[in-house]
Parts: structure tokens; C-alpha cells; sequence
């Protein structure tokens, strides 16, 4: 594959399609002809990165801090879901990355925040709305005392305490690395199996993480991995024919590697901390940004900040949000 970033196959597709209206779908088929396996996963975030409108935009690494929307990374703008054209600001107005109350925000110079379309789904419900959803009675906000009760907890479960002891010797002990496809499809089927992640094709899978070379992302604790492991490998839903997206499975593998830099998503990971943002209000998203690593991780660090809980790790912060999200949820 060409060393090019990814951003600039973005441009060039765009340049070179040359119409108003651009599918995203379209800018991945030209990629591909061009440039040939391209993940695209990492396609797709870099294009979000890269439209001036997309408030989800700030998640990416490129936006972490407040600027005009005039430089490298600011050439799309969103028409419509899926669909992309090229920014103009004569057009389309000057937009920047702002804070507002704490948090990063995209707006029009002008000052006008980003707005909702009125049909767009709950999952994008306005902060104000979240702050009033009800508290329940039976769930507790974390505390010190609630993360040192179910980390003990764990220490109590028999059967996941063995298989993360396996999982941890398989992972660093007999097979460190990821250069090898037997290694890798090892590791592989363990964590199908022991999580039920429902890989349908672990060798498909395996050849796929064993083509990244993700030994140094690893060490790096570069989270565009989950991305690239998550899709990319051919494996695909027999009904629709759409290739799936393994997003648990792609943070389940990158953390029994890392576990200090990258989290774990689970279904009750994420019912756990919506709710604490409803409640709580300890950061500001969208429920759509727990399945985009960069802002999962973010999000959950957070929560470490504003409950008071940076003695713990990220691994301990994984076993209490799923312990207490499973027994509440």
C-alpha cells in the first residue's frame, strides 16, 4: 500500500470525481482502485475528521484543539448522510472548532453551534434534555469504595478469572506478537471463544491482523488499530452481504495486548456510562461515540477524572463498568 496518508486519498478522490455531491461509497471505490487494500475504517474516520459540519469530528486526533476550520484537514462538507462535498467557505461559511462550557464544539464563525436536523435520532438528544433523565434509586454513582468492591468482585468470579489467566499467558507469554498466523488465529478463536464475539470466520480474521504488522501500534497505543482490525478482513453478513464490523472484538484483542492503553467497549460498558451521562452529566457525546475508539477512550478517562478515580487503571475502570453495567442493565 502507498505510504500516502490516508486524508490525502480523501482529497485527491474528491478532486478527481469532481462532482457537487460525493458518496462516501464512491470515495472508498476510488481509493480502492487506486491505492488497493485500503481499511475502510480508517477511510471513513478520516473523512469525518475532515468535514467542517460533523460535530463527531472532534473525537479525532486531528481536532483535539480550538481552530479555524482553514487548514489541511478541513476540505469536506456534509450534505447529507453519506454523501460529501467539497468545502467552500464562500459557500458554506467559515466553521471552526471551538470550547464551549468545557468541551469542544464545531460552529460557524458567526457563533451559531451546529444544529440538530429535528428527525435525527435520540441518540443525538440536546444536553440540556439529557440532564433531566431520571435517577435510579438502585444505581450508584462510582465512587472509590464502589471500583475496590468489584475489583474484588472479580477476583471472585472462578471461571472468568481462569480464562483471563489463560488469555493473559497466551497473549504474553506464548504468543507476544503478531507476525505469525498460527500465533495470531490462536489468539484469535481463545477470545472468540471465551467472550463469544461472534467471529464466523477466525482464520479470515487472523490473516487480516497478521497483514496490519500491529506490534508497534501496539506498543504505541494507537487507537486507529481497533479501526483497522474492526474492518477490512472480508468477513461478511450472510443476509445482507455488508461486511461486519467486529468493534468489541477489535478492543478486546488490542487491550489483552495493552490493557493500560486501550479500554474495553461491551454492550453493558456502554448502557453504564450513557446513563451516568444522563444522570450525572461527567461528559458531554453522543451514544454513537462509544463505538468510535478515539472518543470511547476519551469518555472513559473522563470519568476517571470526574469521579475522582486516577489511582485505577484502565483496566480496573473496565471491570468495574462491566460488572455494575451487567448487574444493573
Amino acid at each position: 500500500m502507498s505510504k500516502i496518508p490516508v486524508w490525502q486519498m480523501i482529497r485527491e478522490a474528491v478532486e478527481s470525481i469532481g462532482v457537487d455531491a460525493i458518496a462516501i461509497s464512491d470515495i472508498l471505490k476510488h481509493i480502492t482502485a487506486k491505492y488497493g487494500s485500503v481499511n475502510k475504517g480508517t477511510i471513513r474516520a478520516q473523512a469525518l475528521a475532515c468535514t467542517v459540519n460533523k460535530q463527531s469530528r472532534t473525537s479525532m486526533p486531528e481536532n483535539h484543539k480550538p481552530r479555524v476550520a482553514n487548514g489541511k484537514y478541513d476540505f469536506l462538507y456534509a450534505l447529507d448522510r453519506g454523501v460529501v462535498t467539497k468545502f467552500d467557505p464562500a459557500k458554506h461559511g467559515v466553521w471552526e472548532i471551538a470550547e464551549q462550557d468545557g468541551r469542544r464544539i464545531v460552529r460557524q464563525v458567526n457563533g451559531t453551534v451546529l444544529a440538530l436536523k429535528p428527525d435525527e435520532s435520540q441518540q443525538n438528544i440536546s444536553p440540556m434534555n439529557r440532564r433531566r433523565a431520571e435517577k435510579r434509586s438502585d444505581i450508584e454513582s462510582p465512587s472509590r469504595k464502589a471500583v475496590l468492591h468489584y475489583i474484588k468482585a472479580w477476583e471472585a468470579l472462578e471461571g472468568y478469572k481462569a480464562q483471563e489467566i489463560a488469555l493473559n499467558k497466551l497473549f504474553h507469554e506464548f504468543c507476544p506478537d503478531n507476525k505469525h498466523l498460527d500465533d495470531v488465529l490462536l489468539k484469535t478463536a481463545a477470545l472468540n471463544a471465551f467472550y463469544a464475539t461472534n467471529i464466523y470466520n477466525v482464520y479470515a480474521m487472523a490473516k487480516h491482523i497478521v497483514s496490519l504488522n500491529i506490534d508497534d501500534r501496539l506498543d504505541q497505543g494507537d487507537m486507529t488499530l481497533v479501526t483497522d482490525i474492526a474492518s477490512g478482513h472480508g468477513v461478511r453478513n450472510a443476509r445482507t452481504s455488508k461486511e461486519i464490523c467486529f468493534y468489541s472484538f477489535a478492543t478486546k484483542y488490542c487491550s489483552h495486548h495493552r490493557p493500560l492503553l486501550f479500554p474495553i467497549y461491551d454492550s453493558y460498558v456502554d448502557k453504564l456510562l450513557t446513563y451516568l451521562r444522563d444522570v450525572d452529566n461527567f461528559a458531554e457525546f453522543n451514544n454513537e461515540d462509544l463505538r468510535n475508539i478515539v472518543a470511547f477512550k476519551e469518555i472513559i478517562l473522563k470519568l476517571r477524572d470526574y469521579y475522582g478515580l486516577n489511582e485505577f487503571s484502565l483496566k480496573e475502570i473496565d471491570r468495574y463498568l462491566w460488572q455494575y453495567g451487567k448487574e444493573k442493565f
